[in-house]
């Protein structure tokens, strides 16, 4: 891979191998004891922590978090004991790293290592750029890797913690994860009772774990290291309990359906209101490639980790995308972010041809048919809150439930006005092709071809009529004509809409107490809500790329998870940022 220094990047490690023992030059340290690499890692943090979680209840969940990713090791033989566990149970593992290893260095390390999950954690391991990076490694263990500093990785971690795996390199070496700032946040972010396990018993250490509420005791070390410490909090642990709820959500577009998978994955059965309106689900081929900039700001960062999590998405096909664009300040602008990402995620493969190798494009109707979702097919005219939330069509109760999730955003009279959605009519035609394997991108989108037809797309306008415009499917298929050199002839076309915010970012949160934020100044504010109320919705066109992960968000916030996004990355998409910035401008 080709390694370039930006904002989006992290610098990886860089590894001196002596066998099959690495050496970090950036640290000057060991990642682990010579030759006994994975049996310190055993000792030291995932046996003492399967005996102190294997007797816990069924239905029971449990957060670890490591400081120090490195090969995965620990995330690994946790993975594996989890096994053992009942199926109701659920772990979450976090893992924090600076400087990730490189795919490389990673297959090299675990070669001879024997792990159930190896291969589909290597699969899925993520490209070096900021942020959250969220994987599914079993049906009931949930891996967040998040690549950052550790100070502020833990400032933006939503998360609360029952054990932590303080792995970084020793104290002498690696002096900032060890600072005593770090170990506030590490308490901040503790639950009643948590642990925190380590193999190093340097003063530092147990100095920075008590000032911070832990109590400390020494353990005999493993190897040559003669001792080692456990941090606790002297209170009772008992581990969260899996949240047991039924949820409602109006819409089955792309945000509805992606909320429905990310609840069924979690053994939870929702219902699902189908309002009839037409959105861009239903046209047959999306596009999936992510939103970038020449700046890496987290609305950025999120988008390239959006488009990442499709991967694994039913009905995702990874084709690549070329965009081909069509003015030269276009030009000029995908040049920079070019020169700032590397080649595995873009590359000009010839004079302003630009290429995402791991774009492509979503079918939502094999996504349906995958999941096997039910739907219901009636219009929602009235909500109420009663204890629960009761939807009407007319005057005849549909539905009551504990959790509402509001996912249709061109159905305007259920949304309030302080949300400022407004409604985009899009229009798409399908066109005889022939050989096509990827995406192309520029003034219209073009699909690969599928049975004999490609989708092409690009049209959009502030209207909310649903009828086809003759003038916008002659562009469609113009723009198509001259971007492939041929003429194609028109099968069919679709319109539909869409629903855009102000600011062009979705909206996905928890509804707040309007009325309760008149004096508020900032999202993080925010101290009430609706009860059981939650939007995901105002996609836009990029609907495709990041509903998935926003939908995987709401869930895991819902249910007490560790968050898929940050607190920067929530505060982006909450459904009051408008509400708080009109006020401040008054």
């Amino acid at each position: 891979m080709n390694i370039k220094k930006s904002e989006y990047l992290l610098e990886p490690a860089d590894i001196i191998w002596n066998n099959l023992n690495p050496y970090s030059r950036q640290y000057r340290d060991i990642y682990g004891q010579k030759n006994d690499f994975f049996q310190e890692k055993l000792n030291v943090f995932v046996e003492p922590f399967t005996k102190c979680v294997k007797d816990i209840p069924s239905n029971s969940q449990v957060t670890v978090c490591e400081l120090g990713l490195g090969f995965g090791i620990n995330l690994l033989l946790t993975a594996d004991f989890w096994k053992s566990m009942p199926k109701s149970s659920r772990l979450n593992f976090i893992s924090i790293e600076k400087h990730p290893v490189k795919q490389a260095d990673l297959k090299k390390m675990l070669r001879f290592f024997k792990a159930d999950n190896k291969d589909q954690f290597i699969a899925n391991y993520p490209i070096n750029f900021r942020g959250h990076h969220t994987i599914w490694i079993q049906k009931n263990v949930k891996i967040l890797i998040v690549l950052d500093d550790v100070a502020s990785a833990l400032s933006n971690l939503d998360a609360k913690v029952d054990y932590w795996f303080l792995d970084g390199f020793s104290p002498a070496k690696n002096e900032c994860m060890w600072d005593n700032q770090v170990f506030k946040k590490i308490r901040t972010l503790s639950r009643p009772g948590a642990k925190a396990l380590t193999y190093s018993a340097a003063g530092k250490v147990k100095l920075n774990l008590e000032n911070n509420g832990f109590k400390t005791k020494k353990t005999p070390g493993f190897g040559k290291k003669t001792e080692m410490l456990t941090g606790y909090l002297d209170e009772k642990w008992l581990p969260a309990t899996v949240t047991e709820t039924d949820f409602t959500i109006i819409g089955a577009g792309l945000a509805g359906l992606f909320c429905a998978e990310a609840l069924s994955r979690r053994n939870i059965e929702p219902a699902i209101i189908d309002m009839g309106t037409a959105g861009p689900s239903f046209i047959p081929q999306l596009s999936v490639f992510p939103l970038l900039a020449k700046t890496a700001e987290p609305q950025y960062r999120m988008s390239l980790a959006a488009n990442e999590y499709m991967e694994s998405a039913p009905g995702f096909f990874r084709t690549g995308l070329t965009s081909v664009p069509d003015t030269e300040k276009e030009q000029k602008r995908l040049k920079i972010i070019c020169n700032l990402l590397p080649d595995s995620l873009m590359v000009e493969t010839k004079e302003n041809h630009f290429h995402f190798p791991r774009a492509g494009w979503f079918s939502t109707k094999a996504f349906e048919k995958e999941l096997n979702l039910e739907k219901k097919q009636v219009n929602i005219t009235k909500l109420e809150s009663e204890g629960a939330w009761n939807g009407y069509s007319d005057n005849e109760k549909v539905f009551s439930s504990q959790n509402l999730i509001l996912a249709t955003g061109s159905n305007l009279e259920l949304l309030p006005d302080q949300l400022e959605i407004r409604k985009i009519k899009g229009q798409a035609i399908s066109v005889d092709t022939s050989g096509l394997n990827r995406v192309t991108n520029s003034l219209v989108t073009i699909f690969p071809t599928v049975k004999g037809k490609s989708v092409v797309s690009g049209t959009y306008e502030n209207s909310s009529a649903l009828q086809i415009s003759p003038e916008n499917t002659k562009v469609l298929h113009e723009n198509a004509e001259a971007l492939l050199g041929r003429s194609l002839k028109i099968r069919k076309e679709w319109v539909g809409l869409r629903a855009s915010s102000r600011d062009r970012l979705p909206i996905v949160g928890q509804a707040p107490q309007w009325a309760a934020l008149q004096k508020t100044q900032r999202v993080r504010d925010i101290k009430f809500y609706e009860p059981g109320l939650y939007y995901c919705l105002a996609f836009g066109s990029r609907g495709a790329t990041h509903a998935r992960l926003y939908s995987e968000h709401l869930i895991s916030k819902i249910l007490g998870e560790p968050c898929a996004l940050g607190k920067i990355e929530q505060a982006i998409l909450s459904p009051a940022r408008f509400f708080i910035r009109n006020q401040v401008r008054c």
